[in-house]
């Protein structure tokens, strides 16, 4: 008996070192494991069929994606199936599509709600969607900008106090339609959104961070953020030159702090358009007023001028803007 077990006697009566037979052939590094390479050629299979598939109805139609739109569009399906799910949606709930593109989420959305209405602002893109989803009584496809899209009227006409809304939205227009949604949060409960990646790490960044700024600031005041996961650039077409994050928005109904809106964001923007300087200076060029009184608003905040605005909570600054609204 060897250390490693008995020999084996086969039929031909030879004895098989099994020392020797039992060593594996060394793997290459270079080369993924088997089930790496299964998963990485099945995603690439997934993709590749709905990639082919977007292409053809494109071609078919005269039509391919326009950058003046920033359209990039979502060829993955299981991804698709994904993002609906973290919508979270109900059966009772309406539904507002931003750029349905084409028609990655439109069907998923539509089973899952009473209704669905699509804002498309590509009229071609509108025709295609009409043509594919025509047919089902609960969408509608709505040729427009979402930018000026009345959300409050789309609630009152289907009869929901809140809607939800849902999109794989352009990069170049995220800060506007962010804006276009906090404006009309009375109307929208949520907002589940694909986003550039290096944007939402700006949404959740923490106080004293880089990536802490106004945009941080004017979104927690609005909403609460949840990052929900990273999406890569290959699950697009045509692939952006960066991954995207899904991101949730909880619309407030009311602010986290009591504070004039317009004075806050004042401050706010005075503070990160100087964010090396300190409150001293950047107080008074947003107020326009004199050292003396800026040291007062200090004072009576309680907050040390000699910190950067960047280091301030949303709750500090709300405290500066209570004092300037009452003693400025």
């Amino acid at each position: 008996m060897t250390p490693q077990g008995p020999a084996r006697l086969p039929a031909g009566g030879r004895i098989l070192d099994t020392r020797r037979m039992a060593q594996p052939t060394p793997r290459d590094p270079r080369k993924p494991r088997a089930s790496e390479y299964v998963r990485e050629r099945a995603s690439k299979e997934t993709g590749g069929s709905e990639l082919q598939r977007v292409k053809d109805a494109l071609t078919l139609r005269g039509l391919s994606p326009r950058k003046r739109f920033g359209q990039n569009f979502l060829v993955r399906e299981d991804i698709a199936e994904r993002i609906v799910e973290h919508a979270h949606l109900r059966e009772d709930d309406v539904a507002v599509e931003i750029g349905p593109g084409a028609g990655a989420l439109t069907l998923r959305i539509a089973r899952r709600v009473r209704h669905l209405i699509a804002v498309e602002k590509d009229i071609g893109l509108v025709a295609y969607l009409r043509e594919e989803c025509g047919d089902v009584p609960r969408i509608s496809i709505v040729e427009g900008d979402f930018l000026e899209f009345d959300l409050a009227a789309a609630a009152a006409a289907h009869g929901v106090d809140r809607l939800v809304v849902v999109g794989n939205i352009p990069y170049n227009v995220t800060t506007p339609i962010l804006e276009h949604l906090f404006a009309s949060r009375r109307s929208v409960r949520s907002a589940v959104l694909l986003v550039q990646k290096e944007y939402a790490e700006r949404l959740a960044a923490a106080a004293g961070t880089p990536e802490y700024g106004a945009l941080t600031l004017f979104a927690r005041y609005h909403a609460l953020m949840e990052p929900l996961m990273t999406i890569r650039a290959g699950a697009f077409w045509p692939r952006p030159t960066v991954d995207s994050m899904l991101v949730r928005f909880f619309l407030r109904e009311h602010p986290p702090v009591e504070a004039p809106e317009a004075l806050l964001f004042r401050i706010i923007r005075g503070s990160f358009q100087q964010r090396r300087k300190q409150l001293a200076n950047t107080l008074a060029d947003a107020l326009e007023i004199g050292r003396e009184r800026t040291e007062r608003l200090g004072e009576i905040a309680g907050i040390d001028l000699r910190r950067r605005g960047e280091t301030l909570t949303l709750e500090e600054f709300a405290k500066l803007a209570r004092a300037a609204a009452e003693h400025a």
